[in-house]
């Protein structure tokens, strides 16, 4: 399947942007932040503060796939709007920045398929052995990556490392030295400040309710399960797919079904249609499954290029 042209009437009503789904979207990220704390509150017992981290890492999850919406610019029609809410109510709780992520990730579109493509790395070299998986893994799950991944984007807001998220570190070069006033300075001008304040008022409410420690199940939820289903969300995506360096979405790109919990912690607002977002990045995520449907029933769609959740992808990806 070397082309595939969508019709233009269906193209142009698939790309239609809304501001109150967009704002639903952004609204239920929230709503299961406050069903996530309310639940050890009211049941103060430890299945539920480790229902509770699972609970916020799809919350962590929503917020970065709600910030790469916004990147695309098509999760609000008021573009405004778009980018306001993807760097103060999306990114910035995260310590992550909006528009450089949008500057990074728009290099992932135009080069996808591509040996420059910046995300390659994350998956060039896969399938690997079970050994190779299981080992990265256990350095998610010891919180080795999440301290990694918060050190590595604090520093890149100060731009003392070069904007990317495919753990390549690249020390930036300036024309004069740099103090720590002047990494300061960038830090705060990037959200830095924002992204604490974030902390305060998330731990804020729960102080007032007789509960602050919970505080820390947002954190342990950012540092231990985040990445991981990060690492596995990329592997969905583009590991192992039916021919990498081909420039064709249908080719290089993965559309995964996901049953509720995938969709909480992998795939939430539809991110496992991957395949069908490279192939119509201006598609809202809410149309992303009309999209996946018409593909499907087109029958364009490599097999490999399938996977039917994401335990099937860890089979492929390891040999």
């Amino acid at each position: 399947m070397n082309t595939y042209n969508l019709d233009p009437a269906l193209r142009e009503q698939l790309k239609q942007r809304s501001n109150w789904r967009g704002a639903l979207s952004v609204a239920k990220d929230y709503g299961l932040m406050v069903a996530a704390f309310a639940l050890p509150i009211a049941w103060p017992h430890p299945i539920a503060w480790a229902i509770a981290i699972l609970m916020l890492c799809g919350v962590h999850v929503g917020l970065a796939i709600l910030t790469h919406e916004t990147a695309h610019k098509s999760l609000f029609a008021n573009s405004r709007i778009n980018d306001w809410v993807g760097q103060y109510l999306c990114a910035l709780p995260n310590f992550n920045n909006m528009p450089m992520y949008r500057a990074y990730h728009m290099a992932h579109h135009r080069l996808a398929g591509t040996k420059n493509d910046p995300d390659r790395i994350m998956v060039d070299r896969y399938p690997v052995s079970k050994a190779n998986l299981r080992r990265k893994l256990l350095r998610d799950l010891s919180g080795q990556s999440g301290v990694k991944f918060l050190i590595g984007i604090v520093a890149m807001s100060a731009g003392y490392w070069k904007f990317q998220q495919n753990g390549v570190v690249e020390k930036l070069a300036y024309d004069r030295p740099q103090r720590f006033l002047d990494y300061a300075r960038r830090f705060v001008a990037n959200g830095g400040l924002v992204s604490i304040a974030w902390q305060f008022a998330i731990w804020a409410p729960l102080y007032a309710l007789g509960h602050g420690w919970l505080y820390l199940l947002w954190a342990l939820a950012f540092l231990i399960p985040f990445p991981l289903t990060m690492r596995i969300r990329v592997l969905a995506d583009h590991g192992a797919v039916h021919d990498p360096d081909s420039t064709n979405p249908l080719l290089h790109a993965r559309s995964t079904s996901a049953n509720w919990i995938e969709k909480l912690l992998f795939a939430p607002h539809h991110e496992h249609y991957h395949l069908e977002h490279h192939l119509m990045p201006s598609c809202p995520h809410w149309n992303l499954p009309k999209l996946h449907a018409v593909l499907m029933k087109d029958g364009v769609i490599p097999e490999a290029n399938q996977a039917s959740g994401m335990i099937e992808v860890l089979r492929r990806v390891t040999r």
